[in-house]
């Protein structure tokens, strides 16, 4: 998500670092457009040419991370889910090119990370962002993949060199961020890659992805910053490797992609001691390369992103979790979907690419056929966009 996202992030090749999707218009097959462009929830209209403007309208904001333009794009996303840019967008990140990007709790700050430095921007309630801190980084760190706590309080960073999730305090008036203990591990296994890391509903623990490295999982108390190991779980082979993390609202659930040889989608109950089981021994099956997963707000559905194929695998979530495919998957998107998310009003779902232009794609909900998406409108935001990052 979650990097969840979601994990969540530059491009790179089959067992290498997570990228995100784009969505190139040629790539919107048949099976993206809904009878009368009503949506599930509700009845925007069809217009899919995207938004271009200062954000008027715009009910929350998606923020994109280039990596190949070292930028980062902010969008509004109005109630009927055209996206248009925000003022004081696109931001540049001289130091080296982002990897991922999150929103505080607050709606008040965005922070963006890359692999030395983590940046704040103080976010408008019209969306217009201005840098923090004058422009200097907030904190010095190697940032794979970030995620804000449900509380609001800390700010948590996978990572990708120092075998460890910093921990940052956040000064919820300011953005200031103040470094904590956070939490150090050892590499399981040769070739092991942090992804993405994900924090449960509640705010009491953390799953992360480690590529050939499986995933490990820690308690996590907020009121003092503390994280308790509870279990590893080793990668299924040598080939494959541990990627997209998203949990279940409940937090009994972790939806997880692998890549490699025993690629797709599989769900993992999670015991109160932190034991993870898959909750059947079948995969289920996506499409190449799977990388980022999310649940819609509602609970009732889960999406992955499939960076070799550029497309969207869709199932609804059963009794015991159990995955039915939804009607019309695969739904395309755009070149190299890598990055999926859902916005606050639980209206649209968001995809971006690092392979074409445009490069970000909102979604809706087929009101006929439950959990089927369809295109409502994209938009270009930059090169290679391999992160999106949401408001709440």
């Amino acid at each position: 998500m979650p990097r969840r996202l979601l994990t969540f992030l530059a491009a790179a090749p089959l067992l290498g670092l997570p990228g995100l999707c784009g969505c190139g218009s040629s790539f919107f097959q048949s099976n993206t457009t809904a009878p009368g462009c009503s949506s599930f929830f509700h009845s925007p209209s069809c217009d899919s040419s995207g938004g271009s403007g200062g954000g008027t309208g715009a009910s929350n904001y998606a923020f994109v991370v280039n990596s190949g333009g070292s930028t980062v794009s902010g969008l509004g996303i109005t109630t009927a889910g055209a996206l248009a840019a925000l003022s004081g967008s696109p931001i540049s990140i001289t130091s080296s090119p982002p990897t991922a990007a999150a929103v505080t709790r607050n709606n008040s700050f965005l922070y963006v990370g890359n692999a030395s430095q983590i940046f704040g921007y103080a976010i408008s309630s019209a969306g217009a962002l201005t840098a923090l801190n004058g422009g200097s980084a907030l904190a010095t760190v190697n940032v794979t993949d970030m995620q804000v706590t449900p509380d609001g309080k800390w700010l948590m960073v996978l990572d990708s060199t120092g075998a460890a999730i910093d921990l940052f305090a956040i000064n919820s008036t300011t953005g200031a961020l103040a470094s904590a203990n956070g939490v150090n591990f050892t590499f399981p296994a040769t070739g092991t890659v942090p992804y993405h890391l994900s924090i449960n509903p509640a705010g009491t623990a953390v799953a992360a992805t480690l590529g050939l490295g499986g995933q490990i999982l820690w308690s996590f108390n907020s009121s003092n910053g503390g994280f308790t190991e509870l279990s590893r779980t080793a990668a299924v082979n040598a080939l494959t490797a541990d990627r997209g993390l998203a949990w279940d609202q409940s937090g009994n659930y972790l939806f997880l992609t692998r890549t490699g040889t025993s690629q797709g989608l599989i769900v993992e109950s999670v015991a109160a001691n932190g034991a993870l089981t898959p909750t059947t021994t079948a995969v289920y099956s996506t499409g190449g390369t799977p990388t980022s997963v999310a649940l819609d707000n509602t609970g009732k559905y889960v999406y992955v992103t499939n960076q070799a194929d550029s497309t969207i695998t869709g199932y609804a979530i059963g009794t015991n979790e159990a995955l039915t495919p939804i009607a019309g998957s695969p739904f395309s998107s755009g070149i190299g979907a890598t990055s999926i998310g859902m916005d606050s009003t639980g209206k649209w779902v968001l995809v971006a690419s690092t392979g074409g232009s445009p490069d970000l794609t909102l979604y809706g909900f087929d009101a006929s056929n439950p959990g089927r998406l369809y295109v409502v409108s994209s938009t270009s935001t930059g090169l290679n966009a391999n992160f999106v990052a949401l408001s709440h």
